[in-house]
């Protein structure tokens, strides 16, 4: 967002925790931020969020280039910025560690930093080399999108009544009755408009905003009520489902997680999400469950924003739904005025194909496992496998069919620790807050205290 590109972004393990990245900002003259801008704003907003301040900001030389230097602490968690110019760019590296010891170590490996010719790449970095394509989106990329957008290639879909099938991702979504279909989704629109007209910064970085716009696709757009002659749809009648579809292939560093319960994936996920989808930084609870054979993750959150006309700002509850299948990041965008009415929009049903390399279609029960074998059970093959269905709601009330497999309530929360015991779906249990530890519940033993007197002392 601040025309960052990250060049270089590695992290360690426990106990450490190092962590090495650097990145560069295109320099354009007096007019753009130096190398000692970008470190002061850099230290500024680390004192303002309070750390420790070991060593301001000062010069030093590094491969016979001059750069500035800070370095905080704020608990454990130890770092150095640095910061230099270099052929029209500012390089900006962050080095961190929970280990001083390591911290230390990482900053002289870093003073041996050489620098040479672009020409002289291959004679620094050996025959045995290989290019190495970083986290950054680069202009090769870019000039690939767009010459051929994958967005181009995807099938729109089929709509029948109110399911939409998407043969070619290899799902069905069954969305409410009496809605109305829209070319677009308005939320996603209105919010960045609004952000982008009282905000500095935008909300999405250039580069990957040109990814996104030649990769994502909106499959479907419903309404709760069709927008009046001024495109504006009352806010008491508002509510919206959006379905969209990217291919993972064009961020390779994007990787969805295959387990639901690797809360660190799921949050790096998130976290790289966030780069394609401002909406998603709003997001203040995020879970992972299976259901169907299929991984999802579920964020969910508030967002403020005024609509031209409106004396005051809108706000509206918003959750996503997201899963990979064939290579594809579906992204099911939920909208409504509140909660109530958000948790009703998500209990429609959505069944997946087989996976084309699959052999047998399989069915898992809500409480976990395979279903055992019904006559007549349809082989894996390219139609959607009617029995093969789950329920992304995660509210009460999700109606059950024959045969529909219901997503219980994720147990696992990428945001913030629940207790082992997974709530039932329809308990109000699955939406309060907790005190008890992992693995207790409320029959578990505990520490007895000291018994309340019958009588106050005198």
């Amino acid at each position: 967002m601040d025309r960052r590109i990250q060049l270089l972004d590695m992290v360690g393990p426990s106990p450490a925790h190092a962590v090495i990245s650097i990145s560069a900002f295109e320099y354009k003259g007096k007019n753009w931020t130096d190398a000692k801008g970008i470190l002061r704003r850099e230290l500024d907003q680390d004192l303002y969020t309070g750390v420790e301040e070991l060593h301001g900001l000062s010069k030093t030389t590094i491969g016979g280039r001059q750069f500035y230097y800070f370095e905080t602490r704020k608990g454990v968690t130890q770092h150095v910025e640095l910061s230099a110019e270099l052929n029209g760019y500012v390089l900006l590296a962050v080095l961190q560690a929970n280990d001083p010891k390591m911290l230390k170590d990482l900053t002289s490996a870093f003073y041996q930093l050489k620098f040479f010719a672009p020409a002289e790449a291959r004679q620094h970095a050996g025959p045995e080399a290989t290019a190495y394509d970083g986290p950054a989106v680069s202009l090769q990329r870019l000039r690939e999108l767009r010459g051929a957008p994958p967005a181009a290639r995807m099938d729109p879909g089929k709509i029948a009544g109110n399911v939409y099938h998407n043969g070619q991702i290899g799902f069905l979504y069954e969305f409410p009755k009496g809605w109305s279909v829209q070319s677009e989704g308005a939320v996603e629109q209105a919010v960045e408009r609004y952000r982008d007209g009282v905000l500095d910064e935008p909300s999405m970085g250039p580069r990957e905003r040109e990814v996104v716009k030649a990769c994502r696709r909106t499959l479907l757009s419903v309404g709760k009520s069709k927008p009046g002659a001024d495109g504006q749809v009352p806010y008491d009648d508002f509510g919206e489902i959006t379905l969209s579809a990217m291919p993972l292939s064009c961020f390779p560093n994007l990787r969805f997680p295959d387990d639901p319960k690797d809360a660190d994936s799921v949050r790096r996920f998130l976290v790289g999400y966030s780069f394609t989808n401002p909406l998603q930084r709003d997001m203040r609870d995020a879970r992972s469950f299976e259901a169907g054979g299929q991984t999802f993750v579920l964020t969910n959150g508030t967002i403020a924003y005024k609509v031209d006309g409106d004396a005051l700002s809108r706000r509206i509850s918003v959750a996503m739904a997201l899963t990979q299948h064939r290579g594809y990041l579906l992204v099911w965008l939920f909208a409504a005025p509140h909660d109530a009415e958000l948790r009703e929009l998500m209990n429609a049903k959505v069944g997946f194909d087989p996976d084309r390399k699959s052999k047998q279609a399989t069915m898992t029960k809500a409480a976990g496992g395979e279903a055992p074998p019904e006559s007549g059970a349809q082989t894996a093959s390219d139609q959607t496998v009617a029995n093969d269905k789950l329920s992304i709601a995660s509210g009460p009330s999700a109606t059950t069919a024959p045969g529909t497999v219901v997503a219980p309530t994720p147990a696992t929360n990428a945001a913030t620790p629940r207790a082992a015991t997974t709530p039932t779906p329809g308990s109000s249990d699955a939406y309060r807050p907790t005190l008890l530890r992992d693995g207790e519940d409320m029959q578990s033993e505990q520490v007895q205290g000291a018994p309340i007197p019958t009588k106050k002392p005198n």
